[in-house]
Parts: C-alpha cells; structure tokens; sequence
C-alpha cells in the first residue's frame, strides 16, 4: 500500500528524509514492536508507560523499516524517514485503519463499555446473533473468538494495530457481524479510533482504574468519549444508537446528554424506569436462573435463562436492546437469550458430585464484588463461602472495600491472593483485612466450625490454591463457593512470574480430595474383635521370631463377601445360602494374599493338618464366628455407631424404595447422606450398606425390606434407626404372615430398637395405624409419632398433611399448611400415592431441621425410580408407565387408578402379570383385581401367568367383554398391545418381580424401533 493513502487523515508536523516521493514509496507491513519490522515496512514510534517505542527507531530501520512515524526526531543526523504526527498513538490507531482498509466499515460493529457486565453481554449478544443466522465475531476480555478459531487476549481492547488487523481478518474469513468490548483504556488510547459502530451498549460504571483515572468524573468522561465521538450523527451512519442502562446513575446521566437516537434499558419498577424501551416485569430470580417478562418496544417476550442475579437481568435487558435497536427478530432475541448456559468465568457455574453450587466470576472491583455476593446471599440455600483476593500494581484503595463488601454477605470469608504481580501478597491481604476488622468480623480458625459449624467471619490463606481447597473441605451440602476475582482466566501473575493457575481446575480437585473423606472407616484386629465379640483364632507372626503383638498392625479397608471383587487391603467374610457357600473360596483367596477372614465356626477344623500347618506361616488375621450372616449384621452394626450418623429406616408394603430415594435427595440438600443402593434392603444388602459408612457421613437413609416376621426386628438391630418410617400396609408376602394385620406388626418390628429420642412417622390413613402405633409405643426411647396424609376426613389430623393436590402433566402439585404457614411443593410424578411417599419425606426432613427451600430443591431433583410408575413413550409415541419392579393387591389399584388418570381422552391398556407370594388367599385377590381393572375402563387388558385366570374371571365378573381381555405369552402380549395401541394413548405394564414385566417393555420397544426403521 501506498505510503500517502496510509497517512491519509494523520495530523502530520513534518516530512524529513532522503526519498522525496512520499506518494510512491510501497508499505508492506506495518508494525509498533521494533522487532517484528520487516524490510519495507512502517515503524510506528509510540510512547508507552513502560517503554518508549522512540528509543527502539534504529533498530526498526536495522531490522528493514522504510520509514517511521514519531512524535521527534531520535537525532539531528538521523537517515531514516521520519514522518513527525503531533501524536503518535491517535495517528497509530489511523494508519493501522488506513492499512487494513477499513474493515469495520464492512461489518456490523456493536461496541459495549462499562465498568462491568462488559463479557456477559458480549456473550449473550454473540448467541442472539448466532440465533439470528449471523457470522458472527467478538473482541473481548476473555479471547477474540469467530468462525471456530479462539485467541488468547490479554487485555479487553487490543492496541489500534492488532484490533484493525482482528477485525481485517474477521472480515476476509466472511464474519458479519461483530462484537467489540471497550474498555477506557482503550478509549483514552485511542485505540478504537477509526472503528466504525452500528450501536454502542453502556451498562454502568462503578469504581475501578483509579489507579490509571485520577477521580471517577475522569473515569466517567473517559467511557462517554464512545458516545460522544464514536455513535449517533458521528457514525458511519450518522445514526447509530446508544443502548444505557439507567438503573446506573451514571447511566442517567449518559442518556440526558444524548440526543440522538437511544435505548433505555431497566430492569426497575419506578415510574421513571416505565419510560425505558427495554425493560422487565414479573422477574423470578432464584439459585437455578431467571425467569419472567422483558419487554422490548412494548411487546412482551418471556424470559427463561440459567443466569441468575440481578446483574445479569441488567446484561440480558442491554444485550436484547442492543439487538432490536440494529433489527433482529424479537424471536431469536429470545431463542438466543434461552440458548446461551454459561458465561466463561462470570458466575460460571462448576458441575459437582458433593452437592454445593461452586462458582467462578471474575468480580474484581468492590461494586462488581457485592453484586454477585448480594445475588448469591438472597439465593442461598445454606451457607456463602467466598474465596477473593485483590491484584497488586492496581488502586489500593479498592482493598479494604472488599474487604468489608466480603464480610457483609458472605457467612465466611476467605481473604487470599489474586494475581499479586510486583507487590508482596502478603501485603495485599493485610490491606483488604483492615477493613475487615473495621466491621467487627473475627478471624476463623478450622477448630471453629468443628465446634459452631454456623459461626461466620475470616480466614486469611495467601496461597490460593490453599484457600479454594479449605472452602471445600469446610463446607457442607447446598453451600455456595464463590471463587472471586479470576473467574475465565487461567494464569497467576507473581513477583516470581507468570504461572498456571486456573480456579476452576483447583476447585475441581479440592472436590476430588474432599471426595477420599467419604471412604469407609478402616478396622484393625481390635475394631473386628470389639465388633464380633471375639478374638481371632488365628493371630500369630508369619515368621520365627516375630512378636506375638504383630496382629495390631493390620489395617483393613473394608469388609467384604465377594470373592470376585476383594482386594488384598479387605477382610473377607464367607456367607453361606441355599445355592453358594463363600467359604470354598477361602483357600484360593489365602494364595492371592488376602490376610483378613470372617468364616463359619469349625470351617478351620474341616482342614487337613498340612494345610492348616501352612496357613498358620502366613500372616493372617482369621475369625471364626458362629454364623456368619450374624457376623455381618454385627460388624454393620459396630460400622454404624462408630460413625455417629443419624440414620433414617424405611419399611413398607408399597412406596418404601421411592420414599427413601425422595428422603435421600432432600437430605443431599443440608447433609452429607449414605442411602440404600438398589434393592440392597435385606439382611445381607442392609449390612453391606452400612459399611460403607465413613466419619465425615451425617445421615444415613435405609431401606428394610422382608418376607418373614422377625426379619425387620433383626435389620433395626442392626440399624439403630434414629427416625423408624413405615410407609403403608398391605396384603404383601402373606405366604409367610398369613393376614394383613401381621404384615402390620411385622412391619412394626422397626420400632423395636429405635435410640433415645427417637421418631416414629406412620401413615395416618393406613387401616392398620392403631397396629403399627402400638408397636411404636412399646419403646420408650421414642420420643414422638408423627402422622402424614393426605386424607381431610382421617380419624387423626396429621403432622404433615397434603391439600391441593392437582396433577399437571407428569407433576403433581401440592400445598402443605401448618402452624408456620402454606408451602406449596411439587413432584416429578402424576401418580398420586407419590404425593404421599413425598409426605413421609417431607416429615423426616422436618425433623432433621431442613428448609421448605432444602425440601423444594430436594422434591425438584426427584426422578421415579426405574420400574416404579416411571413414565415413558415409545418412539411411536405410545405412553408407559413403567411400575414393574413388584407387585401387590394395593399397588395393582394404585398403579390402575393412574392409569385412568393419566389417560383422560386417550385409550387406556393394561398389562399386568401374577402376584406373588399372597399365600391362600392369592386366587381371590387376583379376582378382585380384574374387579378394578374391569371397573377401570380399559381398552384392553393383557394377562400373564398362572393366576391370570383369577384376574379374567375377575374382569368377565364386573362387564369388561371378554373381546377386550388376551391371556397369553409376553411377545404375544407386547404385540398385540402395539397393534391396539396409538399415539398419546396409555399402557400401564405391572406384576410381581418374579414375572420380569420388565422384558416386555424391552420387546415392545425394539419392536417399534424396527418398525421405524424399515419405513421407506
């Protein structure tokens, strides 16, 4: 390029050097670092705050420059060309303009300035764009992003030639649209001059850069030259509109000097606000997002986003403006702003499996700093944990400020470094804790919170790594961890040098190392002794020699009774069942180095004197107990007090599996929770469970099944229930209790070992209540027996009763009322005897001290447990539901009374198979239930089973057509039913466990798979 059309506008001073013909001389590259100047190209000689590119000429014209801009000449006998500009800086910002010609002119370039809010709105901007089909770009604090392509950025607006250059190849690489953060830095550098705007968004100012800004009115001006100089009758347009946010008081100001084309934007209610084009109403803000109505121009659009606060609103309301004022559809305005889940680093969630809200945000300034604390502190489930520092080089009197912004919102404070650069961080932390101790807050020590685990105040940890890794490892389910300052990037600049340091790594692996808390507790030869009330029959040293004493240094992980699975850290303890015997594995795991045995009594004397010789030479730790069965529930038992957990017990005839996964998940909520995994509730799955139990655990949550009396007394033994549930009654297992009142006092049993001030929860409505209250009566360590239900006209007013019930898709909605006022809740299933298990829960929790909010997020995180009326659909959109897993006379009319709700309009089907284990009264139970299904108004009904007669007798007795009624095998049944069946109509597949309803659904669905397949 030539020379005078890159000069074209610059405030020249002179022209000095041998070659005359300015106009002719050829520019190949263009360049402000001396090092990079290649032969031919144009030094620009620009005056910095570190260095000064004047003093850097003679190497520019070594390295090949061909001329050089400066503000003086470097010597009076000089031989280069210099061309002298009055400023070397503004005349950069042209030349590099000129050079790439003009980019911006060619794209649409949205600018946004303020002290934050910058990133965010850049991002959401970026989606509606993106929404909107465009190409799109940004320049911003986090990276220079378009097409795929990201680049590191290391400041917001880059220098005048790097930013022309950016927005040159955007250009060439077919970018439409760009979005450009401008900071004051770059304004007051002129960097931007020579960038062209279609629009420019302000989002406030608040107090930062005093450090480059000598007063916050310099500050202010420095950010209104971009609307003064940039927008309005001086764009490319001479149109180009503003977009202010005037919930900022600065923002006010901005708009009343303006009078060329703007967008208000606010998210307040005053009367003032009510004159913004764009502004919100009806805002829900809560810990999971926003939600409510923006309008834009006046029109309404709903609002639905994963970003929360109140900040955000501000950036969403500036972005969407931004986006009307240059003519984007108001649709993928608001397909842009839904689309868009996470921000790099501003309030940037992290995804964990301990149950807190970890975020990440980049708030480094004092006003930036209580805008996320505020938002988080109104949200907060439990406890705020803040993890901030402040950065060195930059204004001090930022430190104190943020100090006390800090305590004010956050329950406990933890005052570390940021990025320190030339400054001792030592000396930043004192800075920022003067002002903490201004406020009255105390200094924090772990021992602390051991003993007041909600005392609130500081802790000083200058390392930082330290610092995010005690805000885990003090924190405790549903806290939210803020990790202040950083937020997207991924270095620490020190006085040593620039390292890798990333928050959302380190956050991470503090959760990771929080994680090893939860491992079971270890047992030694005493633990294993104390637990079975024995000392081991072998305990002697593996060689010549060694003391007696040796046993005590065993250290075992866990207990275990799988062969397959056991480690050389593990005891091993034999069951023995009908179909296998654990201890014919004992001598192939002695010769793989296991060292720790629980086995039957004499097993040791069934061995030959050879083999018994040999195994005495190995250093082993060897218990013989008298039935090993015992021997488990003993050493859950032992695994069970040791840990000092609270514990939870679940017994029933139906619902006892979904009750203790919704306690489960309320409890997540508030403690650190061990619950009963699958169908681990017998007297070999509950044990296994329990020890599992580690120190750091606070609850756990146990489910008891059984099939013989005797078998629920045994398994509270075991558990010492803190709180005893007994979720409902039925005719279930009556080959071994014979009647229902049995199945009552067998379920009964779990309050037999309940501890000292204990709970008992029972169902108000069950017709065997008066049954199971005896039985919790009968031990005085409980303390109280409460009532839940759902049932306005119950002979005893429950504690937790549920009014309102109403079922709105797959969710069932319901309202509690008490002393303490209404708390509306709801659940993620139609079915209505959920609302009930959701009550037996909610009881529990109740006691445990848990929120209605704790309880809400914990119903909220609630998904039907597989096989137990789980909805689902076929691909040919048939609805399921999926209640599989097991079945009685109760859950059958639970199970069918669904299935006419939910299939209101549509067909109704049913497929159901035998119910086991009734005893003699089974064939009359089967026909009362083909009396309910027949009463239920089904399509059809699909049998299967030996006692599917009882159940076609049934259905034939009360009208249902015998047209309507198939017996006969599961493919047939599977077929058949898709062949009746249409789209939005309803299939409810159900029977005992024996029956493995489950591989219809298998078939049916591939099947339907295959179907679709095959179409042309």
């Amino acid at each position: 390029m030539k020379l005078s059309a890159i000069l074209k506008g610059c405030d020249l001073k002179d022209k000095t050097g041998s070659v005359l013909e300015w106009d002719e001389m050829e520019i190949t590259s263009i360049s402000s670092r001396a090092q990079d100047i290649e032969p031919g190209g144009l030094f620009l000689a620009v005056r910095g705050y570190a260095a000064d590119g004047h003093d850097y000429i003679d190497q520019a014209i070594t390295n090949g420059a061909v001329a050089v801009i400066a503000q003086t000449r470097p010597n009076k006998n000089d031989t280069g060309n210099i061309i002298l500009v009055e400023d070397a800086r503004k005349a950069s910002a042209l030349v590099a303009t000129n050079f790439y010609g003009r980019p911006s002119r060619d794209l649409i370039l949205v600018g946004i300035t303020g002290t934050n809010g910058k990133t965010t709105t850049a991002w959401i901007l970026e989606s509606i764009f993106t929404a909107a089909g465009y190409v799109t770009g940004v320049i911003g604090t986090v990276n220079i992003r378009y097409k795929g392509t990201t680049f590191d950025n290391p400041i917001t607006t880059p220098d005048a030639i790097q930013l022309q250059k950016t927005l040159y190849n955007m250009k060439q690489a077919g970018v439409t649209h760009v979005i450009m953060e401008v900071s004051s830095h770059g304004l007051d550098q002129n960097r931007v001059d020579g960038c062209e705007f279609d629009a420019g968004i302000y989002t406030n100012l608040t107090q930062d850069h005093l450090d480059y800004h000598a007063t916050m009115d310099e500050y202010f001006r420095c950010k209104q030259r971009f609307f003064t100089d940039f927008l309005g009758p001086k764009s490319q347009t001479g149109t180009a509109p503003a977009i202010i946010n005037i919930d900022n008081d600065r923002g006010k100001i901005l708009a009343e000097t303006i009078a060329y084309t703007k967008f208000l934007v606010s998210h307040n209610q005053t009367a003032d606000a009510q004159t913004a084009n764009i502004r919100a109403s009806n805002i829900i803000d809560d810990i999971n997002g926003l939600s409510g109505t923006i309008f834009l121009d006046g029109t309404p659009m709903l609002l639905k986003t994963a970003l929360t606060g109140t900040f955000n609103l501000e950036n969403i309301l500036c972005a969407a403006g931004a986006a009307l004022a240059i003519g984007i559809d108001r649709d993928k305005i608001q397909q842009g702003i839904e689309s868009l889940t996470r921000v790099p680093g501003r309030l940037e969630k992290i995804e964990n499996r301990l149950n807190r809200y970890l975020f990440v945000d980049y708030a480094h300034t004092p006003d930036a700093l209580e805008s996320i604390l505020s938002t988080l502190a109104q949200r907060a489930p439990a406890r705020l944990i803040t993890v901030f520092g402040c950065g060195g080089n930059r204004d001090k009197t930022k430190r104190p400020l943020m100090g006390k912004i800090a305590c004010k919102y956050a329950d406990v404070a933890i005052v570390t470094s940021d990025n320190p650069r030339d400054e001792s961080p030592e000396d930043i932390v004192t800075d920022i804790i003067a002002g903490i101790r201004t406020e009255g807050f105390c200094e924090l020590a772990k021992e602390d919170l051991n003993i007041n685990p909600g005392k609130i105040g500081y802790f000083k940890e200058v390392d930082r790594r330290r610092a995010l890794e005690l805000a885990v490892m003090i924190s405790n389910p549903s806290d939210i961890i803020v990790a202040a300052g950083k937020g997207h990037e991924t270095y620490q600049i020190t006085n040593a040098g620039t390292i890798h340091f990333d928050d959302t790594e380190e956050l991470n692996r503090a959760c990771e190392k929080f994680e090893t808390r939860f491992t079971p507790i270890e047992w030694n030869k005493k633990d294993l002794a104390q637990a079975l009330a024995q000392e081991p029959v072998i305990d002697i040293p593996g060689e010549p020699g060694e003391s007696r004493e040796s046993g005590k240094s065993f250290i075992f992980s866990r207990i275990n009774t799988d062969s397959r699975t056991i480690t050389a850290s593990e005891v091993f303890l034999a069951l023995k069942g009908e179909s296998f015997d654990g201890h014919n594995f004992i001598l192939g795991l002695l010769e793989k180095g296991i060292q720790g045995f629980v086995a039957q009594k004499g097993y040791l004397a069934t061995l030959a004197p050879s083999l018994m010789a040999r195994i005495k030479k190995k250093k082993i730790l060897f218990f013989e107990a008298k039935n090993t069965l015992t021997a488990l529930g003993l050493l859950a038992r032992y695994q069970r007090l040791r840990s000092k957990v609270k514990l939870i017990a679940i017994t029933g005839s139906n619902g006892k599996t979904t009750t203790r996964k919704i306690t489960e998940k309320i409890f997540k909520t508030r403690f650190h929770t061990l619950a009963t995994k699958g169908n681990l509730n017998n007297e070999i799955g509950m044990p296994l469970t329990l020890l599992n139990l580690s120190y750091a655990h606070e609850w756990a949550v146990i489910e008891m099944g059984m099939n013989h009396p005797g078998e629920i007394s045994r398994l509270s033994q075991i558990a010492c229930p803190d709180i005893a549930i007994v979720t409902n009654t039925a005719g279930a297992h009556l080959e071994g209790l014979k009647t229902a009142d049995n199945v009552a006092r067998a379920k009964g049993e779990i309050f037999q070992h309940v501890r000292k001030d204990g709970h008992a929860i029972l169902f108000a409505d069950d017709k065997r209540r008066e049954i199971l209250e005896t039985c919790a009566r009968k031990n005085k360590n409980i303390s109280e027996i409460l009532f839940f239900g759902t049932d306005p006209e119950s002979k005893i007013t429950p504690d937790t009763r549920a009014e309102n019930i109403e079922i709105a898709g797959n969710t069932s909605h319901f309202t509690i009322a008490d002393k303490k006022g209404r708390v509306c809740y709801s659940i993620g299933s139609p079915a209505p005897f959920m609302v009930t298990n959701a009550l037996a829960a909610i009881t529990a929790a109740r006691i445990a001290g848990i929120s209605s909010q704790g309880i809400k997020t914990g119903l909220e995180a609630f998904t039907p447990v597989s096989g137990r009326m789980k909805m689902d659909q076929l691909p040919n959109g048939v609805h399921l539901i999926d209640d599989t897993y097991n079945a009685n006379p109760a859950s059958m009319v639970q199970a069918l009374k669904t299935l006419g709700l939910m299939a209101k309009g549509k067909k109704a089907f049913a497929i159901l198979g035998d119910m086991l284990e009734l005893g003699a009264n089974s064939d009359q139970l089967h026909r009362e239930i083909g009396h309910f299904a027949a009463e239920t108004n089904l399509a059809h009904l699909y049998l299967f089973g030996k006692q599917a007669a009882h159940l076609l007798e049934g259905a034939l007795e009360r009208g249902l057509s015998k047209d309507k009624i198939f017996w006969g095998t599961k493919q047939d049944i599977g077929r058949l039913a898709l062949q009746h069946a249409q789209r939005g109509d309803w299939i409810l597949l159900k029977g005992s466990r024996g029956m493995a309803m489950e591989t219809i659904i298998s078939d049916m669905k591939e099947q339907v798979q295959k179907e679709v397949y095959e179409l042309p």
